[in-house]
């Protein structure tokens, strides 16, 4: 297995991940079973939890960016680099609550694979209203939904132009989506990536999620099990704490922006009554290794906005998550 194939499969793994949570009851997506019919295991409590913490913040991040534009009477466009078997476009469609344009871009090998279920699937059908399949059956491009073939690592040269060709807007707040992926990248291409949307766009949002703390002893041991997989982090040497993870993006050029790990994210902004409700699916007893584990990723998330934007810049980060 090349290592292009190696972070292929770990789509694999997570949309495992998901579905073992649905099916226990930490998540409610009726979608994921269109993608994976069938689980091959469930997996540990632990991973649950970390499916729903990661699942959660980033949902919360995405709304809380889409109101933002709302309430500047924008239309607000979603960039999902990488975005595997991601469903959360289908969920905000099916609530009604999807941006103006969702746009997911990954490999060939991802794409068609997800193509072809949502073009089949009797319940994301409908919801992708009249769409054209293109690039051999890799593409989905629908009035609100593109989902495209393209490699990352021509995000600049030859994927953000296409975008801008198709219809995507440079001049509406965009939130351009990174859900553990920059992190396989070289950081030179990754910060390529996040110079391009902080200059091209006028309004462009960032939400990353990703591995941090390589260096420590559990750290150590995370890079070691993922090397004998032929899976490589080359970003988390690069941005490999909470404060270089903002420093990434105003170093760019954007002009706020927030880091915390998981653990802070479970401890603050995870309701009582929800955890109430998580406790009652299942018997959780790995808590010492769920703050060593919980610890190592991170969400960080940032905007650049502008006098001119109609967008306000201490609006563009407060309140993202439930307790800011």
């Amino acid at each position: 297995m090349d290592r292009d194939d190696a972070v292929r499969s770990t789509n694999d793994d997570a949309l495992v991940c998901k579905l073992s949570a649905a099916t226990t009851g930490y998540l409610a997506d009726p979608f994921v079973s269109v993608l994976l019919k069938r689980l091959p295991h469930r997996v540990a409590p632990i991973m649950h939890r970390g499916t729903y913490v990661r699942t959660a913040a980033l949902d919360a991040l995405v709304a809380r960016f889409m109101g933002v534009a709302a309430a500047a009477g924008r239309r607000s466009q979603v960039v999902s680099l990488g975005a595997g078997s991601d469903t959360r476009f289908l969920l905000l469609k099916e609530g009604r609550r999807n941006p103006g344009l969702y746009v997911e871009i990954d490999f060939p090998q991802i794409t068609s694979k997800k193509a072809m279920a949502l073009a089949r699937g009797r319940t994301t059908k409908p919801l992708l209203g009249d769409f054209q399949v293109g690039a051999g059956g890799a593409e989905i491009i629908a009035q609100d939904y593109w989902l495209l073939a393209g490699d990352l690592r021509n995000f600049a040269s030859e994927i953000l132009p296409r975008l801008v060709r198709m219809g995507l807007q440079p001049s509406e707040p965009t939130l351009f989506l990174s859900e553990c992926v920059m992190i396989y990248l070289d950081p030179t291409v990754s910060d390529a990536i996040v110079a391009a949307a902080a200059s091209e766009f006028s309004a462009p949002f960032f939400v990353t999620y990703e591995q941090i703390l390589p260096d420590d002893a559990f750290g150590r041991v995370m890079i070691s099990n993922l090397k004998a997989r032929n899976i490589e982090l080359p970003g988390i040497f690069a941005h490999p704490t909470l404060h270089s993870q903002v420093e990434r993006y105003m170093s760019a050029g954007f002009t706020v922006a927030r880091a915390i790990d998981i653990n802070e994210v479970w401890d603050k902004h995870i309701s009582l009554e929800e955890k109430a409700r998580l406790a009652r699916l299942e018997i959780f007893d790995e808590v010492e290794e769920w703050v060593l584990l919980s610890r190592h990723y991170c969400i960080s998330w940032t905007a650049k906005v502008s006098d001119g934007s109609g967008l306000s810049q201490e609006l563009a980060l407060r309140g993202w998550l439930s307790s800011d």
